[in-house]
C-alpha cells in the first residue's frame, strides 16, 4: 500500500514539473537566440533631449540636454552626476521589450499598472510631448517587470534588473561632491581639529611645505592623498532643508554640531577657498557635514575624520635627500679632518687584452673616482653602496631640537643635470645611540637610523683610505 502511494506522488510531481515546462520554460527564448527584440522607444536614431524620472519614492527629477551636457533641470540649483546620468540615458535608449504578454488587456490594474509604482518620459529631438513609460510590480519569479507605454493599450516585460537602473531619485542624480574644488589646481590646505593644532600647507610649483604650526618641507603624495580624499570626499546622504533658504541659523548648525565643528578643512585655489565643517556623528558610520558656501547639512562617511587627526611629523617629509645613486653625480664628504670629494667621470674602457691602451672604438663609460684630496680610482660597487645607503636614508622621527655636539658627518650631494646640476646639504650628529640629521632651513632635527648611518660612515672611510 505504501509503495502504491510513493507511485502516485511521483506521478503527481512528473506532472508538475512538465506542465512548469510546457507552460513557462517553452516561453522563454532559446539560449543564444539571436532574435532582435523592439526597443521600447523606437528612437530612430534622433537623440534624447528631456528625461522625467518619478522614482518610487514619489521624487521627481526633470533632466534637460544643453548642447552636449545632461543637466537637473527640476529640483533646480542641483548639479548633475555626469556618470549617474550618462548610466541613466544609456539604459534608456537601449531598453527592450522582453516578451509581450497582451495586446489589449481589459486591465492593468493586477499588474502593479494603475498607478504605476515608477515612470520614466523622454522627449526626443522632433517630439512635441513626452513619451512615458509605466513599470509596475514584478511577475512572480521576480525575473521580470511588468510595463507598458502610456497612450498604447500593449502590456509587455522588461527585465527586473534594468529597474535598479530606472529608478533614480534627484540625489540619485545629482553631483553629491562634499566640496566644489578643482583638485590638481590646490595650492593651499589647512587642516582644524578640536584639540590639535591647525596643520596648514602651502604649494609652490612640485613641492607642499607646511607652513604651520612650523615651517617645514612636506611629503607631496601624503599631502596630495588628503587633499585627494577631501576633494573625493561625496555625499551619503541630504538632511531636509526648507526651500528657498539661503543660509542656515545657529539653532540649525546646532542639532548637527555645526555651529562649532569638531574639524575643518579649507582647500584653496589662488585667491578661492572652498571649507568643509564636520559635525557630530549620525551613527558609527557617518558623521554630519557642510560646505560652508553652501546652505546644507549632508553626511560623509566617518573615516574622514581619520585625516583631521594627524600631527605635523606625520605629513613632514621624510626622505632626507632627493638624489638617487644612478642621478647622483658628485659627491663631497666631511668626516672630523677628513674630507674628500667624488665624482662621476666619463672613461674610455681599455681593451680587453689588459694593456694600457684605451679602446678608442668603444662608447665612453661613467666611472666614480676620488678627485680630492688625491685622484684616485674606488671601488665602484662599494661606492654604489654608499650612494643607496645615503639616498635611503629617512627620519624616522622628529627632534624639536639638534644635537649641539657629538661625532659630525657632513654630507653634499650633487645630482641630475651635469650643465646645472641641482645641489643638497645634510649635517648628521650622533650622541650616544642617537643619529640627528640637520637640514638647512629646517627647524629641529630629523631622528635617523644609528645602524644605517655607521653603515654609510663605514663605507666612506673604507672609499677614502682612512679605515
Amino acid at each position: 500500500m505504501r509503495g502504491g502511494r510513493s507511485f502516485f506522488v511521483l506521478l503527481g510531481v512528473a506532472a508538475a514539473l512538465g506542465a512548469y515546462i510546457y507552460f513557462v520554460e517553452l516561453e522563454r527564448d532559446p539560449a543564444g537566440s539571436a532574435e532582435k527584440r523592439d526597443r521600447v522607444f523606437a528612437l530612430e536614431g534622433a537623440k534624447l533631449e528631456e528625461l522625467e524620472v518619478r522614482a518610487a519614492s514619489g521624487e521627481v527629477t526633470t533632466l534637460k540636454k544643453d548642447g552636449e551636457v545632461w543637466r537637473i533641470a527640476s529640483p533646480a540649483g542641483l548639479d548633475a552626476d555626469d556618470t549617474a546620468v550618462g548610466s541613466l540615458v544609456s539604459t534608456v535608449e537601449s531598453l527592450e521589450i522582453q516578451r509581450t504578454l497582451e495586446e489589449n488587456p481589459a486591465s492593468v490594474a493586477p499588474f502593479g499598472l494603475e498607478p504605476p509604482r515608477l515612470t520614466v518620459a523622454i522627449r526626443a529631438a522632433g517630439d512635441t510631448a513626452l513619451r512615458r513609460l509605466h513599470l509596475g510590480r514584478k511577475t512572480p519569479t521576480g525575473g521580470d517587470v511588468y510595463a507598458r507605454v502610456e497612450g498604447q493599450p500593449r502590456l509587455f516585460l522588461i527585465s527586473a534588473y534594468l529597474e535598479e537602473s530606472l529608478n533614480k531619485t534627484p540625489f540619485d542624480l545629482r553631483d553629491k561632491a562634499a566640496l566644489k574644488v578643482d583638485r590638481i589646481g590646490v595650492d593651499v590646505m589647512a587642516l582644524e581639529s578640536s584639540g590639535s593644532p591647525t596643520l596648514a600647507f602651502g604649494r609652490k610649483g612640485s613641492e607642499w611645505r607646511l607652513t604651520r604650526p612650523l615651517d617645514a618641507r612636506a611629503d607631496f603624495s601624503l599631502v596630495d592623498n588628503v587633499i585627494g580624499r577631501l576633494a573625493q570626499a561625496r555625499m551619503k546622504s541630504i538632511e531636509p532643508t526648507p526651500a528657498g533658504v539661503k543660509e542656515l541659523s545657529v539653532a540649525e548648525l546646532k542639532t548637527y554640531g555645526l555651529d562649532k565643528p569638531q574639524a575643518t578643512a579649507t582647500l584653496g585655489v589662488g585667491s578661492t577657498r572652498a571649507t568643509l565643517a564636520i559635525g557630530t556623528k549620525r551613527d558609527e558610520t557617518s558623521v554630519y557635514a557642510r560646505d560652508v558656501s553652501r546652505p546644507l547639512v549632508f553626511t560623509l562617511d566617518a573615516s574622514l575624520l581619520d585625516d583631521f587627526k594627524l600631527k605635523p611629523a606625520d605629513l613632514r617629509k621624510k626622505d632626507l635627500f632627493d638624489f638617487r645613486s644612478f642621478t647622483a653625480i658628485g659627491l663631497d664628504l666631511a668626516h672630523g679632518k677628513t674630507t674628500a670629494t667624488f665624482a662621476k667621470e666619463k672613461e674610455q674602457p681599455k681593451e680587453e687584452t689588459g694593456k694600457d691602451k684605451p679602446d678608442e672604438a668603444a662608447p665612453p663609460v661613467e666611472k666614480w673616482k676620488l678627485t680630492r684630496p688625491a685622484a684616485k680610482d674606488v671601488d665602484q660597487s662599494k661606492m654604489t653602496d654608499l650612494l643607496t645607503t645615503l639616498s635611503n636614508l629617512r627620519a624616522d622621527t622628529f627632534a624639536d631640537r639638534a644635537h649641539a655636539g657629538g661625532e659630525e658627518l657632513i654630507v653634499t650631494a650633487r645630482f641630475g643635470d651635469a650643465a646645472s646640476p641641482r645641489s643638497e646639504k645634510v649635517t648628521f650628529r650622533k650622541s650616544g645611540d642617537t643619529v640627528h640629521a640637520i637640514l638647512p632651513g629646517e627647524p629641529g632635527a630629523a631622528v635617523v637610523s644609528a645602524s644605517e648611518f655607521d653603515k654609510a660612515l663605514a663605507l666612506f672611510k673604507e672609499l677614502a683610505g682612512t679605515k
